[in-house]
């Protein structure tokens, strides 16, 4: 064990313990008898499939000397924000609101306005209500100069309503104008899922096609994307509680989210930590394969983990893995270290064995394949699903690259001495290389290669 550490000092890049961190400034306003609340980790990326759930552990801490009461806040103000815009251009419907409570009833503020480039004026909204939303009562839309869109009356469940031009003008509200209208909805307790609710803008037929547009508000239900157990909870001076955080994509559609958590304490000092987390929800996984040799080698994924936690990753075969490193922290299972945490598909990392090991992991694959360095030395993943040309990859940063190296292997890429044995990146391994300054790598597509 003794000849691991010392080889581990010889890979040429610093090693950085990460240590739990509280997020508090300078500035300490704690008195001799205070709490100190530190959690670990400090922001979750989260890849997970539809319709899903997936466990977590997050450890708060108390390194004060008084007792420490904290409280999880899943819903400090939930924002649901998708891949796919709410709006289409000319005239759009938007809500003051963009999320539910199952079972529960609430006022919605919707807007209405007219973007036509060619004059027309907005005549009927017409709104599609899925089963499960029943609409109680609604308002006229004002603010139009020629009068309001009148509300036909209808009401219930999973109806179709709609708001008219009863006075015969051609229509009510002018383009650049936006006109307002309130509606009251109540949710089944059985919904889970993000709901669609469809609209449909008409105009007056006097400016050019299109004379109607139809988009969808989305609306996700509340308190469900995020479960805290416990959500509140005692930590003594110099202990720990560990909470068990299940995140549930039921509520989301498919594309990427950021969304948050707080976490509310008695620490004056640090009374609310807001916790960032990076969720992706994606229908589609890929299962890679990766043999790794015994001894010293660089290993990468090109998928993002369902489930990054690097304990789970190399769980069936932890006992033959003697230490894995990246730039920033360090999983060494006899030892019970780990400060790497979870796996991060854009770095590589370098691992030794005691034996020839095969892993699998499942995830999405980022269709980016884009890799940012840093001035200096990094680990190079492989963002690729087959093996890449190193003349391909590197053609647009040559002028940067200083060598790139074989972690376990003399195959080198050296432009300045015209050296290129290393003329193929291959998935599932991760190589050295050094770069005058800041740039990106970005893997050729299938198309390309």
């Amino acid at each position: 064990m003794l000849q691991a550490a010392v080889i581990l000092l010889l890979i040429p890049f610093s090693l950085f313990t990460a240590n739990p961190s509280s997020g508090t400034g300078d500035d300490d306003k704690r008195g001799p008898g205070n709490p100190e609340i530190v959690i670990q980790p400090t922001s979750f990326t989260i890849v997970i499939r539809p319709d899903t759930v997936l466990k977590f552990q997050m450890t708060v801490f108390n390194q004060g000397n008084d007792t420490l009461d904290f409280f999880i806040n899943t819903s400090p103000d939930l924002s649901l924000t998708d891949g796919s815009p709410r709006n289409v251009t000319g005239s759009t419907v938007t809500s003051d609101k963009n999320s539910y409570l199952p079972g529960g009833s609430s006022d919605f503020a919707l807007s209405l306005y007219n973007g036509s480039p060619d004059n027309e004026w907005l005549d009927t909204l017409v709104i599609i209500f899925p089963q499960g939303v029943t609409l109680n009562y609604a308002t006229h839309f004002t603010g139009g100069t020629l009068g309001p869109l009148i509300f036909n009356g209808v009401t219930g469940n999973g109806v179709t309503s709609k708001w008219n031009d009863q006075n015969g003008s051609g229509g009510n509200i002018l383009p650049g104008e936006t006109a307002h209208g309130l509606v009251n909805l109540s949710f089944d307790e059985s919904l889970d899922d993000t709901l669609a609710i469809v609209y449909r803008i008409y105009g007056d037929n006097y400016g050019g096609n299109p004379h109607y547009v139809q988009d969808t508000l989305w609306l996700a239900p509340e308190n469900i994307w995020l479960i805290a157990e416990p959500e509140t909870g005692t930590v003594p001076p110099g202990g720990q509680k560990n909470v068990d955080l299940y995140f549930n994509s039921g509520g989301f559609p498919i594309g990427y989210f950021t969304e948050h958590f707080q976490i509310e304490s008695n620490d004056t000092s640090n009374p609310v930590i807001d916790v960032p987390v990076n969720l992706t929800v994606y229908p589609y996984s890929l299962t890679q394969t990766i043999n790794i040799p015994a001894g010293w080698s660089g290993i990468s994924t090109y998928v993002l983990p369902f489930n990054p936690d690097i304990e789970n990753i190399f769980d069936t075969v932890s006992d033959r893995v003697t230490v894995i490193r990246n730039q920033d922290g360090i999983y060494w299972p006899e030892m019970q270290i780990n400060t790497i945490g979870e796996w991060n598909a854009y770095e590589g990392y370098v691992i030794k064995t005691t034996e020839p090991i095969q892993i699998k992991v499942t995830g999405l694959f980022d269709a980016s394949q884009t890799v940012y360095l840093n001035t200096g030395w990094n680990l190079l993943p492989v963002l690729s699903t087959v093996p890449a040309s190193t003349f391909f990859v590197f053609r647009d940063i040559e002028d940067f690259i200083d060598v790139v190296h074989e972690v376990e292997g003399s195959k080198m890429y050296w432009p300045a001495q015209h050296i290129y044995t290393l003329t193929q990146l291959v998935p599932g391994k991760s190589y050295f290389i050094r770069v005058t300054e800041p740039c990106y790598v970005i893997y050729p597509s299938t198309e390309e290669r």
